[in-house]
């Protein structure tokens, strides 16, 4: 699941918008440069397709990636309402 996940954010890159990102954010980690409507997108598609327990499980993968982007759609799919209320582990286990 966190290699298709990857795969998916990777086919997004753009390498210079990647490079302006980390000028910006000045923090040694990969940066793919895709936009965050793009990975919004994705993460809609993930809540819409995977069950609580593998949405945890795919925000930890991605969060410990440590790419840029895979960690704001680690968050995303942490933010939903109803996630907050069912499963406060959630963010115990990153």
């Amino acid at each position: 699941m966190i290699e298709t996940a990857l795969a998916r954010l990777e086919a997004l890159a753009d390498a210079a918008r990647a490079a302006d990102m980390a000028a910006y954010h000045k923090v040694a980690r990969r940066y793919l440069g895709a936009t965050v409507p793009q990975v919004e997108e994705l993460v809609a598609e993930w809540r819409a397709a995977l069950t609580l327990e593998d949405r945890v499980a795919l925000a930890a993968g991605l969060w410990e990636s440590d790419i840029h982007e895979a960690r704001v759609a680690a968050a995303k799919l942490l933010t939903q309402a109803r996630l907050r209320s069912l499963a406060s582990h959630a963010w115990a286990s990153l």
